[in-house]
């Protein structure tokens, strides 16, 4: 596939893989984690944002749309979106002046996303880095995400990706195939709790890591869980997924990570409720202290926060 959704090209970020790197997000994810910090991430197609506090309430907007369907709001501090008229044609966010309403994600083809990774390539050589595709979850694009990472590699250029590896196999190994390195995240190890907040049980996803991994020894695994008071810091949780990790050929490094409500304004952006407000972010240090019960010694990979 030459053509997908990209929500956004981030230059010369420091983390997501070794030395400087491009990270490329690709739009869609069929999971639905109630943390979840990027939800602009999560629909396939590119969608429309508010923010109100860049709005200057010039009307450009209202009287643009086609479908009438924006308006002002009773306290005229914000406009109003009707859902059921809108037609996402983004007509509004093309007449805004201020970036108050935009656009999450935009249709690129493979040449455009090379064109962007190769202004690049400089800082890529020095740093030893390289690109990282993420999303969403970059499995729900896997031809398209193929494709950049065939190019990356005809260019001698270092390549990783961010994976839920919910799905087909198939689309796992087509992915796989042109990783130097990769990124996978397991959120809870038990199926039933994983349901509950993620939308999905879990047995896919771990069994396609298992044989990811089996099949695809050579290239090393970090496996990432995300650190959520009551359910998934708890230290059965925490014990189980060292143990899956310990039976992982390519496992090199478990990570965790604490959580924050980075991007929960998103959720606002998008009109919609960000569930876990009153939860509290976690400290690197509290996450520290969660891991205490490892044996970091007794493992075959590197455990850190």
């Amino acid at each position: 596939m030459n053509q997908g959704t990209v929500l956004r090209i981030e230059k010369i970020s420091p983390n997501d893989g070794s030395g400087l790197r491009t990270v490329v997000f690709l739009k869609g994810c069929p999971l639905r984690c109630q943390w979840c910090s990027t939800p602009e991430s999560q629909s396939v197609k590119p969608e429309l944002y508010y923010k109100q506090a860049k709005c200057i309430h010039c009307g450009r907007c209202i009287t643009n749309c086609p479908q009438h369907a924006l308006s002002v709001s009773e306290d005229r501090r914000a406009v109003v979106r009707d859902r059921g008229r809108c037609i996402q044609c983004f007509r509004c966010a093309g007449v805004c002046l201020t970036e108050a309403t935009g656009v999450y994600g935009k249709s690129m083809t493979v040449q455009e996303v090379m064109e962007e990774i190769r202004k690049e390539t400089l800082f890529y050589f020095f740093s030893g880095g390289g690109v990282t595709l993420s999303g969403g979850d970059v499995l729900m694009q896997a031809e398209f995400a193929a494709e950049i990472l065939r190019n990356c590699r005809e260019e001698c250029i270092d390549t990783t990706a961010e994976l839920d590896m919910f799905g087909s196999y198939d689309n796992v190994r087509t992915v796989f195939e042109y990783l130097d390195s990769v990124h996978v995240d397991v959120k809870v190890m038990d199926s039933e709790i994983h349901k509950n907040w993620t939308g999905v049980g879990n047995e896919t996803i771990l069994e396609n890591i298992r044989r990811a991994s089996e099949e695809f020894p050579d290239k090393p695994m970090c496996v990432r869980v995300p650190l959520i008071p009551e359910i998934s810091d708890t230290e059965e949780n925490i014990r189980c997924t060292v143990e899956f990790c310990r039976k992982l050929p390519s496992c090199r490094e478990l990570e965790f990570l604490p959580y924050h409500r980075l991007g929960s304004s998103t959720y606002e952006y998008l009109g919609r409720p960000y569930g876990l407000q009153e939860l509290e972010p976690m400290s690197s240090e509290a996450a520290e202290k969660k891991l205490r019960m490892i044996d970091r010694t007794s493992l075959p990979f590197a455990v850190k926060v």
